[in-house]
Protein backbone atom coordinates (compact mmCIF):
# COMPACT_ATOMS: atom_id res chain seq x y z
CA UNK A 1 0.00 0.00 0.00
CA UNK A 2 1.51 3.33 -1.06
CA UNK A 3 1.95 6.23 1.33
CA UNK A 4 0.84 9.76 0.45
CA UNK A 5 1.64 13.08 2.09
CA UNK A 6 -1.22 15.52 1.58
CA UNK A 7 0.46 18.94 1.42
CA UNK A 8 -1.19 22.34 1.79
CA UNK A 9 1.73 24.78 1.71
CA UNK A 10 1.48 25.49 5.43
CA UNK A 11 4.06 24.79 8.11
CA UNK A 12 2.35 21.68 9.46
CA UNK A 13 2.04 19.66 6.26
CA UNK A 14 5.49 20.85 5.17
CA UNK A 15 6.85 19.51 8.45
CA UNK A 16 5.38 16.12 7.57
CA UNK A 17 7.03 16.22 4.13
CA UNK A 18 10.40 16.98 5.73
CA UNK A 19 10.22 14.38 8.49
CA UNK A 20 7.99 11.58 7.17
CA UNK A 21 8.93 10.79 3.53
CA UNK A 22 6.13 9.22 1.46
CA UNK A 23 5.89 7.41 -1.86
CA UNK A 24 3.80 10.31 -3.19
CA UNK A 25 4.02 13.97 -2.17
CA UNK A 26 0.86 15.68 -3.42
CA UNK A 27 -0.42 19.26 -3.51
CA UNK A 28 -3.81 20.40 -4.82
CA UNK A 29 -4.03 24.10 -5.68
CA UNK A 30 -7.29 26.05 -5.42
CA UNK A 31 -7.51 28.00 -8.67
CA UNK A 32 -9.31 31.13 -9.82
CA UNK A 33 -9.74 31.42 -13.58
CA UNK A 34 -9.65 35.22 -13.63
CA UNK A 35 -6.45 37.04 -14.62
CA UNK A 36 -7.44 40.01 -12.44
CA UNK A 37 -7.20 37.91 -9.27
CA UNK A 38 -3.63 36.97 -10.17
CA UNK A 39 -2.33 40.35 -11.29
CA UNK A 40 0.28 40.47 -8.49
CA UNK A 41 1.74 37.02 -9.22
CA UNK A 42 5.08 37.04 -11.02
CA UNK A 43 4.69 35.81 -14.61
CA UNK A 44 7.67 33.49 -14.22
CA UNK A 45 5.99 31.82 -11.25
CA UNK A 46 2.77 31.45 -13.25
CA UNK A 47 4.69 29.68 -16.00
CA UNK A 48 6.44 27.42 -13.47
CA UNK A 49 3.08 26.46 -11.96
CA UNK A 50 1.63 25.70 -15.39
CA UNK A 51 4.64 23.53 -16.18
CA UNK A 52 3.90 21.53 -13.03
CA UNK A 53 0.15 21.25 -13.66
CA UNK A 54 0.65 20.26 -17.29
CA UNK A 55 1.89 16.81 -16.29
CA UNK A 56 -1.40 15.55 -14.83
CA UNK A 57 -3.95 18.36 -15.26
CA UNK A 58 -3.68 19.45 -18.90
CA UNK A 59 -7.44 18.85 -19.27
CA UNK A 60 -8.12 21.83 -16.99
CA UNK A 61 -7.67 25.55 -17.83
CA UNK A 62 -4.24 27.10 -17.55
CA UNK A 63 -3.32 28.53 -14.19
CA UNK A 64 -3.71 32.32 -13.85
CA UNK A 65 -4.60 32.89 -10.19
CA UNK A 66 -5.22 31.19 -6.86
CA UNK A 67 -7.53 31.93 -3.94
CA UNK A 68 -4.64 31.09 -1.61
CA UNK A 69 -1.88 33.49 -0.70
CA UNK A 70 0.44 33.56 -3.76
CA UNK A 71 3.34 32.95 -1.36
CA UNK A 72 2.22 29.32 -1.22
CA UNK A 73 3.47 28.83 -4.79
CA UNK A 74 7.06 29.70 -3.86
CA UNK A 75 6.74 27.66 -0.67
CA UNK A 76 5.95 24.51 -2.64
CA UNK A 77 8.86 25.00 -5.03
CA UNK A 78 11.24 25.65 -2.12
CA UNK A 79 9.89 22.68 -0.18
CA UNK A 80 10.47 20.38 -3.15
CA UNK A 81 14.11 21.45 -3.21
CA UNK A 82 14.52 20.84 0.51
CA UNK A 83 12.95 17.36 0.60
CA UNK A 84 14.67 16.27 -2.63
CA UNK A 85 11.55 14.51 -3.96
CA UNK A 86 9.00 15.42 -6.61
CA UNK A 87 5.80 17.09 -5.44
CA UNK A 88 2.84 16.27 -7.68
CA UNK A 89 0.84 19.43 -8.41
CA UNK A 90 -2.87 19.07 -9.14
CA UNK A 91 -5.88 21.26 -9.76
CA UNK A 92 -9.58 20.74 -10.41
CA UNK A 93 -12.17 23.09 -11.80
CA UNK A 94 -11.80 26.75 -10.87
CA UNK A 95 -13.84 28.76 -8.42
CA UNK A 96 -16.00 30.33 -11.11
CA UNK A 97 -17.01 26.98 -12.60
CA UNK A 98 -17.72 25.57 -9.14
CA UNK A 99 -20.00 28.47 -8.21
CA UNK A 100 -21.78 28.15 -11.56
CA UNK A 101 -22.41 24.42 -11.06
CA UNK A 102 -23.51 24.74 -7.42
CA UNK A 103 -25.38 28.01 -7.96
CA UNK A 104 -24.08 29.13 -4.59
CA UNK A 105 -21.21 30.73 -2.70
CA UNK A 106 -19.63 28.29 -0.20
CA UNK A 107 -20.60 29.02 3.40
CA UNK A 108 -21.08 27.16 6.67
CA UNK A 109 -24.37 25.71 5.42
CA UNK A 110 -22.89 24.65 2.04
CA UNK A 111 -19.38 23.31 2.62
CA UNK A 112 -18.57 21.94 -0.82
CA UNK A 113 -15.47 23.93 -1.79
CA UNK A 114 -12.68 21.78 -0.32
CA UNK A 115 -14.22 18.60 -1.70
CA UNK A 116 -14.44 20.04 -5.21
CA UNK A 117 -11.24 22.09 -5.34
CA UNK A 118 -8.87 19.80 -3.40
CA UNK A 119 -10.26 16.33 -2.70
CA UNK A 120 -11.68 15.69 -6.18
CA UNK A 121 -8.40 16.29 -8.06
CA UNK A 122 -6.42 14.24 -5.52
CA UNK A 123 -8.86 11.33 -5.76
CA UNK A 124 -8.90 11.60 -9.55
CA UNK A 125 -5.11 11.38 -9.71
CA UNK A 126 -4.81 8.47 -7.27
CA UNK A 127 -7.68 6.58 -8.92
CA UNK A 128 -6.06 6.91 -12.37
CA UNK A 129 -2.45 6.19 -11.54
CA UNK A 130 -2.27 4.18 -8.29
CA UNK A 131 -3.93 1.31 -6.47
CA UNK A 132 -6.47 2.28 -3.82
CA UNK A 133 -6.63 2.62 -0.89
CA UNK A 134 -3.48 4.53 0.02
CA UNK A 135 -2.11 5.46 3.42
CA UNK A 136 -2.52 9.23 3.59
CA UNK A 137 -0.71 11.30 6.19
CA UNK A 138 -2.90 14.17 7.36
CA UNK A 139 -1.45 17.22 9.12
CA UNK A 140 -3.46 17.10 12.31
CA UNK A 141 -1.30 18.08 15.27
CA UNK A 142 -1.41 16.73 18.81
CA UNK A 143 -3.09 19.96 19.96
CA UNK A 144 -6.00 19.37 17.53
CA UNK A 145 -6.27 15.58 17.86
CA UNK A 146 -10.09 15.64 17.92
CA UNK A 147 -10.12 16.40 14.18
CA UNK A 148 -8.82 12.90 13.37
CA UNK A 149 -12.09 11.39 14.56
CA UNK A 150 -14.00 13.18 11.79
CA UNK A 151 -11.86 12.04 8.86
CA UNK A 152 -13.82 10.36 6.07
CA UNK A 153 -11.87 7.71 4.14
CA UNK A 154 -14.59 7.02 1.57
CA UNK A 155 -15.26 8.79 -1.73
CA UNK A 156 -18.54 8.88 -3.66
CA UNK A 157 -17.70 8.00 -7.27
CA UNK A 158 -19.87 8.28 -10.39
CA UNK A 159 -18.73 5.02 -12.00
CA UNK A 160 -21.06 5.05 -15.00
CA UNK A 161 -23.76 7.09 -16.74
CA UNK A 162 -27.01 5.64 -18.10
CA UNK A 163 -29.64 7.03 -20.48
CA UNK A 164 -33.17 6.98 -19.08
CA UNK A 165 -35.79 6.73 -21.83
CA UNK A 166 -38.69 7.69 -19.58
CA UNK A 167 -37.13 10.89 -18.30
CA UNK A 168 -35.08 11.53 -21.48
CA UNK A 169 -31.91 12.33 -19.57
CA UNK A 170 -28.60 10.85 -18.46
CA UNK A 171 -28.28 9.64 -14.86
CA UNK A 172 -25.08 8.94 -12.94
CA UNK A 173 -24.71 5.69 -11.03
CA UNK A 174 -22.78 6.13 -7.82
CA UNK A 175 -20.73 3.93 -5.52
CA UNK A 176 -18.53 4.56 -2.50
CA UNK A 177 -14.84 3.73 -2.75
CA UNK A 178 -12.41 3.49 0.14
CA UNK A 179 -9.62 5.60 -1.27
CA UNK A 180 -7.45 6.28 1.75
CA UNK A 181 -6.58 5.20 5.26
CA UNK A 182 -5.78 8.25 7.34
CA UNK A 183 -2.54 8.36 9.30
CA UNK A 184 -1.70 11.04 11.86
CA UNK A 185 2.04 10.99 12.63
CA UNK A 186 1.96 14.32 14.46
CA UNK A 187 -0.69 13.09 16.87
CA UNK A 188 1.14 9.81 17.40
CA UNK A 189 4.39 11.64 18.14
CA UNK A 190 2.75 14.42 20.18
CA UNK A 191 3.91 17.22 17.89
CA UNK A 192 2.24 20.57 18.62
CA UNK A 193 2.05 23.93 16.85
CA UNK A 194 4.86 25.31 19.03
CA UNK A 195 7.28 22.55 18.02
CA UNK A 196 6.50 23.05 14.34
CA UNK A 197 6.96 26.81 14.59
CA UNK A 198 10.34 26.28 16.24
CA UNK A 199 11.37 23.76 13.58
CA UNK A 200 10.92 26.21 10.70
CA UNK A 201 12.84 29.10 12.22
CA UNK A 202 15.88 29.85 10.11
CA UNK A 203 15.15 27.30 7.39
CA UNK A 204 14.66 29.86 4.62
CA UNK A 205 11.02 29.27 3.66
CA UNK A 206 8.69 32.29 3.77
CA UNK A 207 5.32 30.76 4.66
CA UNK A 208 2.10 32.73 4.18
CA UNK A 209 0.83 34.42 7.32
CA UNK A 210 -2.65 33.08 6.58
CA UNK A 211 -3.00 29.62 5.02
CA UNK A 212 -5.65 28.10 2.74
CA UNK A 213 -8.14 30.20 0.74
CA UNK A 214 -7.97 33.84 1.76
CA UNK A 215 -11.72 34.31 1.31
CA UNK A 216 -12.69 31.19 3.31
CA UNK A 217 -15.96 31.40 5.26
CA UNK A 218 -14.29 29.67 8.24
CA UNK A 219 -12.05 32.68 8.80
CA UNK A 220 -12.99 35.37 11.28
CA UNK A 221 -14.13 38.75 9.94
CA UNK A 222 -10.97 40.31 11.38
CA UNK A 223 -8.79 37.94 9.33
CA UNK A 224 -10.81 38.56 6.15
CA UNK A 225 -10.38 42.31 6.72
CA UNK A 226 -6.62 41.85 7.07
CA UNK A 227 -6.53 39.81 3.86
CA UNK A 228 -7.91 42.80 1.95
CA UNK A 229 -4.61 44.50 2.78
CA UNK A 230 -2.26 41.58 2.09
CA UNK A 231 -3.97 40.22 -1.09
CA UNK A 232 -6.38 42.84 -2.50
CA UNK A 233 -6.78 41.17 -5.96
CA UNK A 234 -8.06 37.91 -4.45
CA UNK A 235 -10.36 39.55 -1.92
CA UNK A 236 -11.76 42.00 -4.48
CA UNK A 237 -12.45 39.08 -6.83
CA UNK A 238 -14.27 37.30 -3.99
CA UNK A 239 -16.38 40.37 -3.27
CA UNK A 240 -17.38 40.59 -6.94
CA UNK A 241 -18.33 36.90 -6.93
CA UNK A 242 -20.65 37.57 -3.98
CA UNK A 243 -22.30 40.39 -5.94
CA UNK A 244 -22.72 38.26 -9.04
CA UNK A 245 -24.11 35.23 -7.21
CA UNK A 246 -26.28 37.13 -4.75
CA UNK A 247 -25.17 35.41 -1.56
CA UNK A 248 -22.19 35.64 0.76
CA UNK A 249 -19.35 33.68 2.37
CA UNK A 250 -20.24 34.92 5.87
CA UNK A 251 -23.81 34.87 7.17
CA UNK A 252 -23.94 38.35 8.73
CA UNK A 253 -21.75 40.50 6.49
CA UNK A 254 -20.62 40.58 2.88
CA UNK A 255 -16.96 41.09 2.01
CA UNK A 256 -17.40 44.73 1.02
CA UNK A 257 -18.82 45.45 4.48
CA UNK A 258 -15.93 43.56 6.05
CA UNK A 259 -13.47 45.65 4.02
CA UNK A 260 -14.81 48.81 5.72
CA UNK A 261 -14.10 47.47 9.20
CA UNK A 262 -11.07 48.88 11.06
CA UNK A 263 -8.07 46.58 11.35
CA UNK A 264 -8.06 45.02 14.84
CA UNK A 265 -4.65 45.50 16.42
CA UNK A 266 -5.29 42.97 19.20
CA UNK A 267 -6.49 40.17 16.92
CA UNK A 268 -4.24 37.11 16.53
CA UNK A 269 -3.82 36.96 12.74
CA UNK A 270 -2.66 34.04 10.66
CA UNK A 271 -4.61 31.20 12.25
CA UNK A 272 -5.58 29.66 8.92
CA UNK A 273 -9.05 28.19 8.52
CA UNK A 274 -10.76 25.34 10.30
CA UNK A 275 -11.45 23.29 7.20
CA UNK A 276 -13.44 20.16 8.05
CA UNK A 277 -12.71 18.09 4.94
CA UNK A 278 -9.50 16.38 5.96
CA UNK A 279 -6.76 18.89 5.20
CA UNK A 280 -4.53 20.81 7.57
CA UNK A 281 -4.72 24.46 8.45
CA UNK A 282 -1.26 25.91 9.05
Amino acid sequence: MKTVNSLSGGKTSSYIAMNYPADIEIFALCCIDSHNAGRDIDKKIIQMVNDKLQKYCSHYPEFVATSEDPKVLKVMFNLEQQIGREIVWLRGIGWEEMIKIKKAIPNQAKRFCTTILKMNPIFEYLYKYHELPVKMRIGYRYDEAERAERLNNWFKLAYKCEWQDKSCRWLNRWKEVQWRIGEFPLIENKITHYQIKQYWEGRGIDFPKDSNCLNCFWKAEEQLRKNFETSPPVMSWAGIMEDMQGNTFKSKMNLWQIKKLPVQLDFFYGTGSGCQAGFCTD
